[in-house]
């Protein structure tokens, strides 16, 4: 029997357009799994304790972290003053009066945490460990000592014990290069503006928070108290100064194949105290023709649908990271390229075989890919044996449990 060396939390980290407990809506459609299905609270009763913040929807990889550090140990979500100054956005947002887990870094079971992020989760795990290991040397520059937040001194690598994407969008996926690249993704985000400006007073909130308040959004939703529909054009000009951001801070962006390896994962260190795991999978099968297909219609539906472009898609600027290449980045869940999926391409890495694995801290595990579309990791595949998804968190569960502690 292994040895067992901690209980430390789990904390799962939703992906784009999702919701976590701060929303109503979780309580009655959790991101993670419905009903019997849910994977925090099945683990929960195996003596697991688990977490699922709410870091926004739409928000990028730098505003998530930030909003999980003040979610962590409570106060006010400080998104820095020079970043916030750099993209044009306030530099403070919600105040949290308590911490969930406001004693984390105490001997016992808070020592350390386990940070799951899914499809986009995925770059904010690999954002936040970054942040808490170097912190940001820009904001340590541009901002006084007295007034800097203690996420961007650094020195809280020790905080995590390990680090795991699920389908992570950690090297981009075309779908999203494809989206920007036709203007698709621009109008998107202008849209989901034009929607918060038209619902921000209304009891909508409180089910599901946009959660894009450092750009302007004035009112909170425990400050709701009616409905009152506002005119959809109040947030424009944010929309339109969002919008200009072609990269970094812009979440439509960011999801591309041409932002994580220019400008994101360029700023991301890997934390030798933590030990971490690209979980990956994929639901597609070559056509003979060189290119990947749905492998069959059990895939989910708009998974199905996408399966097929990032099972052709490439252009001139994207072959030089490899696609159209390597078939990987033709093989997808759906969303996420498997290549995607995998431990970022700038740092160290190696495939593992399985869970047996002498696994060392400060390199990535590109894990076996699961067969399954990008929600298996939510539980919502179209399948009856949804019992084989619990099994498989079960296992990476104890895998936390049997890892000793880097420092």
């Amino acid at each position: 029997m292994s040895k067992t060396y901690n209980n430390y939390p789990m904390v799962f980290i939703h992906g784009l357009i999702g919701w976590g407990s701060d929303d109503k809506l979780n309580k009655y459609f959790p991101y993670f799994g419905l009903g019997k299905n849910n994977i925090p609270h099945h683990l929960e009763k195996l003596g697991y304790e688990c977490y699922t913040p709410t870091l926004g929807p739409f928000n990028s990889v730098w505003d998530r972290a930030c909003i999980f550090w003040a979610w962590l140990f409570g106060g006010t979500v400080d998104f820095g003053k020079v970043h916030s100054e750099k993209y044009g956005h306030a530099r403070y947002g919600k105040t949290f009066e308590h911490g969930a887990i406001e004693d984390l870094g105490k001997d016992g079971d808070h020592k350390k945490i386990n940070i799951l992020g899914h499809s986009f989760g995925g770059p904010t795990v690999i954002m936040i460990a970054s942040l808490f290991e170097q912190g940001s040397q820009e904001e340590r520059d541009g901002t006084d000592p007295s007034d800097l937040s203690p996420l961007f001194a650094g020195g809280h690598g020790h905080l995590l014990h390990t680090v795991t994407t699920l389908s992570g969008v950690n090297n981009g996926t075309t779908v999203a290069s494809a989206s920007c690249n036709v203007g698709t993704m621009d109008l998107t985000i202008a849209g989901i503006f034009l929607m918060n400006g038209l619902l921000e007073k209304t009891p909508i909130m409180q089910w599901y928070d946009i959660n894009l308040h450092q750009f302007g959004p004035d009112t909170w939703p425990d400050e709701v108290t009616g409905w009152e529909f506002q005119s959809p054009l109040k947030y424009l000009q944010a929309a339109k100064a969002y919008g200009k951001m072609k990269g970094f801070d812009n979440t439509g962006r960011e999801l591309s194949v041409e932002t994580a390896q220019e400008e994101i994962l360029p700023t991301c260190c890997v934390d030798p105290h933590a030990y971490y795991f690209a979980q990956r999978a994929f639901k597609t099968r070559s056509d003979g023709k060189g290119h990947q297909v749905p492998d069959n219609m059990t895939m989910v539906i708009m998974c199905n649908v996408l399966a097929r472009l990032a099972g052709r898609y490439t252009t001139d600027s994207l072959r030089k990271y490899g696609v159209g290449e390597d078939q990987d980045w033709f093989r997808s869940d759906g969303w996420v390229n498997l290549k995607g999926q995998s431990a970022p391409l700038n740092q160290p890495s190696v495939d593992a075989d399985g869970y047996k694995d002498d696994f060392k801290p400060g390199l990535w595990y590109n894990m076996p890919a699961v067969k399954g579309s990008h929600v298996w990791w939510n539980n919502y595949e179209m399948q009856f044996k949804t019992h084989k998804c619990l099994r498989h968190y079960e296992k990476i569960a104890k895998l936390y449990r049997e890892l000793p502690d880097a420092d």
